[in-house]
Parts: structure tokens; sequence; C-alpha cells
């Protein structure tokens, strides 16, 4: 089973998830911005960066990248300008510089586990998997790092987009330690079960994920396949009822029903 981007663990930093309520306020009688007209330059990269990211998310790719460079000028050892900057060149397809801006943040003074986490998800994408594992764990190295069962949880999914069950199962055992109820990894330890063969702890995974987690075609769609596998046709039926009433539309319901008629 291939994982794509949002499956992964993205760690945004605040001037991310700043983005969309932005706006240049100017002194009156002038059109410099306030950003521009402070001493601190730390704030005003943060500012720009801020109405960079705006711009990137409407669209305007142009405008996003002359206030992240105004960011960049004004605070060049500012972790958070290399990421979004990262984040920037990714939007529009430029993998190389994309690269280039999270070496540059993972190597400032004030580089964080964050930024190493999101480097990790960007190799992870391109098949650079050991040098995604690396990253993933020195984030989680990191002094003062939080997020260890979001980088772990990623170590599980790129260990086994990487073909590597046995130690993706690893990493996601260890991040349900540092957080019992993520779902990903519930799931995922699931569908491991059941490419094992072990369809009982399957069934138990499933159910600790549906204690946590909002049913989906998915989870439901892998609970028929457990069921069937232990002859359990009731259960098969219960979780066939609930896929057609709560997701009549989706390409598992579609499947089911063909295999009704089979």
């Amino acid at each position: 089973m291939k994982h794509g981007l949002p499956r992964f663990s993205l760690i945004l930093t605040l001037s991310l998830l700043m983005t969309g309520c932005v706006t240049e306020r100017t002194y009156t009688g002038t059109d410099i911005p306030v950003s521009e007209r402070k001493l601190d330059k730390v704030a005003a990269a943060r500012e720009r960066l801020q109405l960079g990211l705006t711009y990137l998310n409407r669209g305007n790719s142009e405008q996003a990248k002359y206030n992240l460079d105004k960011a960049l000028e004004y605070a060049p050892e500012l972790e958070d300008v290399h990421t979004a900057l990262a984040y920037y060149y990714q939007t529009v397809g430029d993998l190389v510089r994309t690269e280039e801006s999270y070496m540059n943040a993972i190597s400032t003074k004030d580089a964080s586990g964050d930024s190493m986490n999101n480097f990790g998800v960007f190799l992870c994408q391109q098949k650079q998997y050991n040098k995604a594992e690396k990253m993933f764990l020195a984030a989680i190295e990191m002094p003062k790092y939080t997020r260890t069962a979001s980088s772990y949880e990623n170590l599980g999914l790129c260990s086994r987009e990487a073909g590597q069950a046995e130690k993706a199962r690893q990493y996601f055992q260890m991040a349900l330690k540092y957080d019992p109820r993520r779902s990903v990894s519930l799931l995922e330890l699931a569908e491991l079960e059941v490419d094992q063969g072990d369809f009982i702890q399957a069934r138990n995974q499933l159910a600790r994920y549906h204690q946590v987690a909002e049913q989906t075609p998915e989870s439901l769609a892998l609970g028929i396949k457990i069921e069937q596998a232990v002859n359990d046709d009731a259960a098969v039926k219960r979780f066939g009822i609930l896929l057609l009433a709560k997701f009549p539309a989706s390409p598992q319901a579609k499947q089911y029903r063909v295999n009704l008629h089979q």
C-alpha cells in the first residue's frame, strides 16, 4: 500500500499556522509597512514570512517569493524562514531548492526537531528512505522535542513505503507508546497484521482504531476483509451494511456491491 503526503504528519510552525490572517499595516501618511519601520529584524522577517505564505496559499507565487526573500534578507539565520522557503519551492515544484532550503533550516542556530521532521517527510516522498529515517530519528533526539509520536508514525509510514514491514511495525508501536490514540498508526498496524495473515490481531487493532477514530470507507472495507478471512459472516454483513449506509458512493462500497452479486 502506497502512502501520499496527507498521511504523513507534517509539523507546521507558528508562522505557517498564522497564514491567512495577516494584514500589512502602515503608519498614517506613509506607505512604508510597520514591519519595515521597526528595528526588530526578526519581527519584520516573521511578518514578511507570513505575508509570503498567505500569498502562496492564494496562488500568487510571485508576491510569495518577494516577501519570503525579504524575510530572508531580514533574518537569514531564522529557521522558520528557510522552512517556509522549502514549502514554497516544493509547492512550485523546484525540488532541488526545496532540499537546499531544508538543509539551510536544519543548519541554523535555532534548528528544531520540527524542521527535521518535515525534511524527513520530503525525503521520504522523494524515495530517499535511508536519509529520511536518519532525519526523523534526529528530530526525535532533539532536546525539548514534543512531537515524538508524530515522527515515529512518519518513520512507520516511510518504512512501509520502502517495503520494510517489520521495521514499520516497530515504529508504529513506538508511536502508540507515546500516544495510544494515534489512529493512523492503529490502522496501519491492522493492515500489517492482515498482510501477515494474523487476522485475529488485525481485528483487535481495527477495534482499537474504531474506538479513537471515525469509521471510514477504508476501515470498514478492512473490517470486511478481516471478517471474511475468519469466516464470520455476521460480522461481514455488519461491516457491509455500515459501508453501504455511510459511504454509498465510495469505491469500497461499489466494490462491495459487485462482490455481493458474484
